[in-house]
């Protein structure tokens, strides 16, 4: 009989159940292991209506506050997070190894883009504004206001 529910046995897959004698739980990548380690929320699900209402904490790598958003079914390739600008400030100046494309979500500012030794180019940037900022560059992002506001690279 299959009536037994302490899992002392074999069973046959039903409906949405697995087969066999327990649960199996996909091993964390290196980057969950990264994004658990900077302390901040990390939202999974298979989407997110918006973006703002999210649970941020302070984010001392980036000096604002943050949040990860790991979508279900990207099988972590994308990695995505919502930062919040501080009011009047900057985030932290970063550097990365990838093409990083950041959506403003609102308010207004500017970015400073450069290489090492070179010239900084600034643009300015508003509610709805996309860019990307290029592989290996140095960048920072600020807030021309005294309200924080949300930037969210995808």
């Amino acid at each position: 009989m299959h009536d037994t529910t302490d899992g002392s046995h074999w069973h046959e897959p039903e409906g949405l159940k697995n087969a066999g004698y327990g649960a199996w739980k996909r091993p964390n990548t290196p980057y969950d292991d990264y994004m658990e380690a900077q302390g901040i929320p990390i939202y999974r699900d298979i989407g997110v209506r918006r973006v703002q209402d999210l649970p941020r904490k302070p984010w001392k790598r980036m000096g604002g506050n943050g949040t990860f958003i790991q979508l279900l079914g990207t099988e972590g390739l994308w990695g995505m997070y919502v930062a919040q600008i501080p009011g009047a400030g900057a985030l932290n100046v970063e550097k990365h190894m990838y093409e990083k494309v950041v959506l403003i979500l609102e308010g207004r500012g500017s970015t400073e883009v450069w290489q090492e030794g070179g010239k900084k180019h600034v643009f300015e940037w508003q509610k709805g504004s996309l860019f990307a900022i290029p592989l290996n560059c140095y960048h920072r992002i600020v807030n021309a206001s005294s309200s924080p506001y949300c930037e969210r690279p995808l």
